[in-house]
This record gives structure tokens, sequence and C-alpha cells, in this order.
């Protein structure tokens, strides 16, 4: 077990639903691509291997004893490969994050995706990868634990079938036909969100390429948030009633149609105004997650990377709904750093 036990389900539940703030606050960091540095393997081979996936997610586990684990290190291209799209994977010690190659989209402006099939995800792609990994790891920890299966939210995926640039100028010139990929997008999120739902793991929505630095507040609210609402309802339907929604980088300027998605865990970027979404998030009793800087936990000492966390921790730690959390860590970043984060957490209960 790790050196200080993990949340409870019911905590972190608790959290999530607004309860009165818990005296040691929830620390979430968002480790992906670095779980392969826990048993000196590469993200390119745990991504592509059961049991690989499992011994780094339980190495995360045993190193620094998050509240919660997230199942997935390349996420953003999981669903898009298992639909046709090819991926790039690093051999040897090469440790680079696989990606969708260029120019390998499945989808061209103006195909009739009627029919267009929807991958399954106990045979497709890697999607067996990540569940077989949800089963092993839920086996290994138990219930009481909260494990979430990371999906990609509509539009990431939309750009990982398309295109970026095809997919912007499609907004503007073929908006109906726009509607229809992310419809298709969010059939394909669905069925591997039940293949997780079914290996025993809760959920997690990636949505990042529909941050406003690359998509404007209007284009969010016409496209994004109308399927984005829906796939929240369908989860819920699913039994799930904690949704986060995970879209990087300055979100304030979107911060109210986030709001309306329905999701119940939103996330403050370290780039975003933490005093507008802790006002926005209290109003309408929404939990958010704040994040410290990627590159702060990869280059600061620790002792600075614990100060930085007590800072924000001292603006949020009274507010219901409040984690503490860090951006997408780099490969390779010291276990010290992270656990400095942690420290400032559990310091809380003695302040």
């Amino acid at each position: 077990m790790p050196s200080h036990t993990p949340a409870t389900r019911r905590d972190v539940e608790a959290t999530l639903r607004c309860a009165p703030p818990r005296a040691v606050p929830l620390f979430l960091p968002a480790i992906y691509e670095h779980k392969a540095w826990f048993i000196g393997s590469t993200p390119s081979a745990i991504s592509r291997d059961g049991d690989l996936l499992t011994r780094a997610l339980l190495a995360e586990y045993e190193a620094i004893g998050p509240d919660a684990l997230a199942i997935g290190v390349d996420v953003y291209n999981l669903e898009a490969e298992a639909a046709g799209c090819r991926v790039t994977f690093y051999e040897g010690d090469d440790t680079s994050i696989p990606g969708i190659k260029p120019g390998h989209h499945l989808i061209h402006v103006g195909d009739d995706l009627t029919h267009a099939p929807v991958p399954n995800p106990l045979r497709d792609g890697r999607m067996p990868v990540n569940l077989a990994a949800a089963r092993a790891v839920r086996r290994a920890v138990g219930d009481d634990f909260w494990l979430r299966g990371a999906i990609s939210g509509p539009f990431s995926l939309a750009i990982s079938l398309v295109g970026a640039e095809a997919l912007f100028l499609a907004c503007l010139d073929r908006p109906d036909w726009v509607r229809e990929v992310l419809a298709y997008a969010s059939r394909i999120i669905k069925a591997f969100a039940r293949g997780y739902l079914d290996a025993g793991a809760e959920l997690i929505v990636f949505d990042s390429q529909a941050s406003p630095e690359l998509l404007s507040p209007p284009m969010y609210e016409e496209f994004v948030l109308p399927v984005t609402e829906e796939l929240v309802q369908w989860s819920a339907s699913q039994g799930v009633r904690d949704l986060p929604l995970v879209i990087g980088g300055n979100t304030t300027p979107i911060a109210e149609l986030l709001l309306r998605t329905g999701a119940n865990n939103l996330l403050c970027d370290f780039t975003a105004d933490f005093d507008e979404w802790a006002t926005l998030c209290a109003q309408h009793q929404r939990s958010f997650r704040r994040n410290l800087s990627p590159r702060l936990l990869e280059t600061a000492t620790p002792d600075e990377i614990y100060a930085t966390a007590r800072r924000e921790l001292a603006r949020g730690r009274t507010l219901p709904g409040f984690i503490m959390g860090t951006a997408v860590i780099p490969f390779g970043t010291p276990t010290a750093n992270i656990l400095a984060v942690k420290q400032a957490c559990l310091d809380c209960a003695q302040a």
C-alpha cells in the first residue's frame, strides 16, 4: 500500500458533489506517459501491453498514492486508432509519446457517416489493452478506490478522425456535416466508455482540442456543447453520477459553457483565472481541480513546489469541491517533486 492511504470512493464522490471540504484535500496528479517511468519502460511499450500497463498503474499507486488512477497513456489516440487511424509508436529506449500519423486521418469532409462502423472495445485497436488493465487494477486495489477510464471528448476525437485544419474549416463551410462527425465520434466514445464501465472503472473525459486557445467560445457553444451535454446525459443513463471533463489551457472564457455541460468536475488549469472559476463553481455547486504547471513540477525543487502548492491550497481548500491537481506530468519527473504536492495537501490537516 502507498505511504498514505488514498481517499475512499465515498470521499471522492463527496468532494465531486461539493460536500464540506475534507481536512486533507483530494490530490489528483495527471500522470499518463509518466506511468512508464515507474517501471523503467516507455510510453509506447506500456500503451500496447495490458500487463505492462497494469504494472505501471500499480507502481504509480504505490509510489504516489494518488486519490484516483486514470487508465490511459496517449489518451487521445485510442478511439481514433480503433476506428482505423494509424498511430506512430517508438521502439527501444525512445520515450516519445505515441501520436496519430500526420496525413493518415480516416474521414474526409463530406463523407457519409450514416453507416460508419463503431469499433468493438473488446477487440479493436488498443481498447482491449486498456480494458484488460482496468480489470486487473480493479482486482488489485479493490472496489473502494476511484479508478477512471480515459475517454476522448467528441471534438478532440473528431480532430483525430478528420484533421484539425479540415475540421476547423468545415465548422465554417459545412456546419451540418461537422455535427454528423461529432455524433459519430460520440457513438465511438460511448462504446469505449461502456467497455470501461463493464470492466469496473469510472470515466474521465478529455477534450482539450476544444480549448478556447484553439476554438472560439461561440463555436464551442454551437458545436461542442450540445454533443457534450448529450454525452453527460448518456453517462448518467448508464449509472455514472460523477463525470470529470478535462479541457486544458485557459478555459476561463468558456467556464460558464462548461458548467452547462452537466459534468460535475471541471478543470481550472494553471493558466486559468482561479478566482473566476472559484466563484462560478461555488454558485453552481460544481467541483473543480486546480492544476500546477508541468514546468514547475519538472524543473523546480521539492521545496519550491511545496510552497507553490501551499499557496494554491490556501486559496481553495475551504471551497466545497476543491481538488489539488497537476497538469500532465512530463516523463521522468522526479517522484519527490510529485510527492511535494501531496505533502502540501496532507499538511492542510495540521494548519
